[in-house]
């Protein structure tokens, strides 16, 4: 999965989480990000998210998935050729349908906070009698949605 900034910065993330939280005295959304530790620097990301034009519109790109295949495939007679119909052929196998897929997205408007961003020890498999704890490497953001009464302070400029 991808995320596409306004500015054109795009690179993969393993997870992202939208909730509500607490911050800065007031509830807010907030977009939590996960990606792997070697995806793009700190410090890149760290400029990225610190222009609100670059985090105003994010877009969430997911994988590629076959779809359906409309097309004109039955007809009168071979003489005529007159189309009786459009057929639709359920996919059934991706090797069906080369070409045919569609990127699902999601565009996440106006998360121009930055409240969290750097690497942090990830839990990946939970301590057993058998085997300790095992930790990744991680780069984590969150950003959040300003509130109603701050965005109205913003417009009259204060």
């Amino acid at each position: 999965m991808k995320i596409k900034f306004a500015n054109g910065t795009e690179f993969n993330y393993l997870n992202a989480i939208e909730a509500e939280e607490y911050y800065n005295g007031a509830s807010r959304r907030t977009l939590t990000f996960e990606c792997s530790a070697d995806t793009i620097s700190v410090d890149m990301l760290n400029a990225v998210l610190s222009d609100e034009a670059n985090t105003a519109s994010i877009k969430l790109l997911g994988e590629p998935v076959p779809v359906s295949v409309v097309h004109d495939a039955t007809y009168a007679s071979e003489v005529d050729r007159r189309p009786l119909g459009k057929v639709t052929e359920e996919v059934k196998d991706e090797a069906d349908v080369v070409g045919h897929y569609v990127t699902p997205e999601s565009i996440y408007d106006d998360y121009v906070l930055k409240l969290k961003c750097g690497i942090e020890s990830v839990l990946v498999y939970s301590e057993t009698p058998e085997s300790t704890a095992v930790y990744a490497d991680k780069l984590i953001f969150k950003l959040g949605k300003p509130t109603y009464i701050e965005h109205q302070l913003k417009k009259l400029g204060l």
